[in-house]
């Protein structure tokens, strides 16, 4: 392979080297692991059915290298959980590199008379709020903001907690889904983008927390609501297919596991694919290295 993507399997892990970004492939013990977000129920019980069907777990967890926090994956985590996996296969990242960004998900619906429904919303809910007329080409990102149509801008008091204004949002977003059947949760700036282009026509907007924030929460066990936080890798690392019966094996130590996951890659081709690729439906703004048993088209070697 080329030097930019130097892949290093040693002892008891895979430690992949790129000009990008570098990250080990390790399996950790579940019971170290901590989450820092909230799960969807029925999401990570249809994802836990899932991985028993198929008997792999297909993707690791991203997880910080020092803390162990989990970074993304909260249901993949909370469905392993719940089959009594003893370890994850994880990601480990330096979560300090500034090439990881954090950013938000906000809430986009489809709605008629906008601006009436927030305005219900938000007296329904018994919210102290403003709003203003904006242009949305001008818009910036404010911590306040908590509901964006397509010429107006609702906002919470500035001395509005961080924490809280996710769970008001969460609780907008629950209340506009017994109106209308579908949200969708995009970027910041795609959601202005489809605010512009008509595609939205209503966006519940959700606070950016910073890194230093969300490894507190998850070290004092403070949960953000579910799909708070919107890691973006520089690279990802994808489809590992690790057999479930290896993450269950109660026969076996960590360093045997690890071992046969090194083993286990030691077999599979690594796949780029770059930024802006869609892989099951969903689009990647960040660099895929997908393993695999081919050796495919776009391989550099």
């Amino acid at each position: 392979m080329m030097a930019t993507r130097q892949i290093i399997l040693g002892a008891v892990h895979v430690e992949i080297t790129s000009s990008i970004l570098n990250f080990r492939i390790s399996l950790i013990e579940i019971e170290t692991l901590r989450p820092h977000e909230e799960v969807i129920d029925s999401v990570a019980k249809s994802l836990a059915n899932d991985i028993r069907i198929e008997g792999v777990v297909r993707d690791p967890l991203i997880v910080d290298q020092d803390k162990y926090v989990i970074l993304d994956g909260m249901h993949r985590f909370s469905s392993l959980k719940s089959l009594n996996c003893r370890f994850a296969p994880c990601c480990l990242v330096d979560y300090d590199n500034p090439l990881i960004k954090v950013g938000s998900w906000f809430r986009t619906f489809s709605v008629k008379d906008p601006e009436s429904i927030a305005e219900k919303l938000l007296t329904d809910t018994h919210l102290d709020y403003s709003r203003e007329k904006i242009k949305l080409e001008e818009w910036k990102y404010n911590p306040e903001t908590i509901i964006l149509t397509g010429g107006m801008q609702f906002s919470l008091p500035k001395t509005t907690d961080l924490l809280e204004g996710a769970k008001t949002a969460v609780r907008l977003e629950e209340a506009m889904l017994r109106r209308v059947q579908r949200v969708d949760y995009c970027s910041e700036s795609l959601s202005i983008h489809h605010l512009r282009s008509g595609d939205a026509d209503l966006v519940i907007t959700l606070p950016v927390f910073t890194k230093q924030e969300i490894i507190d929460f998850a070290l004092r066990r403070i949960l953000l609501p579910h799909k708070t936080t919107r890691h973006v890798m520089p690279s990802r690392p994808m489809r590992l297919d690790i057999p479930l019966h290896i993450l269950k094996d109660s026969n076996i130590n960590l360093a045997e596991a690890d071992t046969m996951l090194r083993q286990l890659l030691m077999q599979r081709y690594v796949n780029r694919k770059p930024p802006g690729s869609i892989v099951d439906g969903r689009r990647y703004d960040e660099e895929l290295l997908i393993f695999t048993t081919q050796l495919a088209s776009n391989m550099e070697s």
